[in-house]
């Protein structure tokens, strides 16, 4: 029996990031992307790769806010579980610890700024988008949102984006639901 998976396409329209991903992906050479970031919803799950935190399951609140959602789509997977199973593997696992020279009110902005640095996000397939022909989107160490989400799709069964190097918010919305 086939299992549904939700793809939340959103936006930030405060946070100036959301523009520039928006831009740097244009739907056309005149229309901005639609979005700036996509969640995976599975079984009431929310999984997403974020530049602050990585890849990671969070609930509701935590992955909607500040976001609007634009547009949402439903996919029929044949494993659910497999692509779960697979999203919890590739969660970031890294956690900051303030160096003992550190000053306790320097901390929080420490820490920050190494899980910015040592989290599973893939800044390179993020900010080169289209500037490394032949790169794998599906290599396993990181991930930006839109690969993240088609690597969820690929783990529930669904065969996609063999000939790409590269997946984005177009691609996505490609997939047959």
């Amino acid at each position: 029996m086939q299992e549904q998976v939700t793809l939340l396409y959103t936006r930030n329209r405060s946070h100036p990031v959301s523009f520039l991903i928006r831009w740097a992906m244009p739907r056309s050479r005149f229309a901005l992307g639609l979005s700036s970031h996509v969640i995976v919803l599975a079984r009431g799950r929310y999984f997403e790769a974020t530049m602050g935190a990585g890849v990671r399951e969070v609930e509701e609140a935590v992955a909607l806010k500040g976001q609007i959602i634009v547009r949402r789509r439903e996919h029929s997977v044949p494993d659910l579980d497999a692509g779960i199973a697979w999203a919890r593997l590739q969660l970031c696992t890294y956690t900051a610890q303030p160096a003992s020279w550190v000053p306790a009110w320097a901390c929080g902005v420490y820490c920050a700024a190494q899980l910015l640095m040592h989290n599973n996000y893939d800044w390179g397939g993020a900010l080169g988008l289209g500037l490394a022909p032949g790169r794998n989107w599906a290599d396993e160490e990181d991930w930006f949102c839109y690969e993240f989400a088609g690597g969820f799709m690929r783990a529930c069964g669904r065969q996609l984006f063999d000939e790409l190097s590269h997946v984005g918010e177009t691609a996505l919305l490609a997939i047959n639901p």
